[in-house]
């Protein structure tokens, strides 16, 4: 399930960043601090600034509900990052929940290896 989640995932937000002026080139490019890890800030940054919330939220409302988290191919976990339990994802919820989908090592940092787990979903295919 994991797998074929990691696959919706990265097929859409490969999309969705193919109409961003925002690259994905490296983990060291992303590794804005040099400190060889990825931080929940560095992360937020990046998908930000390519502007994928905004993307997903297909009615504009600010907020992604279940059935767009579910029509965006992301499963069936929406409870476990719907963290206030609001029935909406805000930015932070979705982020958040989407940086620890590939934290594998749940340290809270992206080492490499989870950078080239996100890669070979296709996350950075610009």
């Amino acid at each position: 399930m994991k797998r074929h989640l990691t696959f919706a995932i990265g097929t859409l937000l490969a999309g969705t960043l193919a109409f961003a002026d925002v690259t994905f080139e490296s983990f060291e490019t992303a590794d804005t601090n040099n400190d060889g890890e990825i931080s929940k800030d560095e992360f937020y940054g990046l998908v930000s600034d390519a502007g994928i919330y905004a993307d997903w939220d297909w009615d504009s409302d600010g907020f992604i509900d279940e059935d767009e988290f579910e029509e965006i191919g992301l499963g069936d976990d929406f409870d476990d990052w719907d963290l206030d339990d609001d029935s909406y994802l805000d930015s932070d919820e979705f982020y958040d929940g989407y940086f620890t989908y590939f934290d594998e090592d749940e340290d809270g940092h992206w080492d490499n290896l989870d950078w080239d787990d996100a890669g070979e979903a296709g996350l950075f295919d610009v």
